[in-house]
């Protein structure tokens, strides 16, 4: 599935179109509570549970975390070659999640 959309700028059709392709993979795959599902906009970096139309507004108006491209939090399974990563895969991505987050929003680095 193409991400490039990811790293369009929130205001551009591209964008729009890709949040719209993400919401759908959300309904098909992922497993909500109470219809909420992990948001991954860059706020709430998977954190926070939203219901769809928060979900979607909180991607145009913050952005998805960019660094966010297996969609493990949504149903998307790891196959063999992502796993090699070793168990470190989450933290490291949650350490690069969290300065991109500080560096976009407050040109910080962690």
């Amino acid at each position: 599935m193409d991400r490039s959309w990811m790293n369009a700028r929130h205001l551009y059709e591209e964008y729009e179109k890709g949040v719209s392709v993400f919401l759908q993979y959300v309904k098909e795959k992922a497993k909500s509570m109470n219809g909420t599902y992990f948001c991954p906009c860059v706020r709430c970096l998977n954190q926070i549970r939203q219901d769809l139309g928060n979900l979607h507004d909180h991607l145009l108006m913050f952005g998805i975390t960019r660094t966010y491209t297996v969609w493990t939090w949504h149903g998307e399974v790891l196959d063999q070659s992502m796993t090699s990563r070793g168990t470190n895969y989450v933290e490291e991505w949650f350490r690069l999640s969290t300065n991109l987050y500080l560096h976009e929003n407050f040109n910080l680095n962690s």
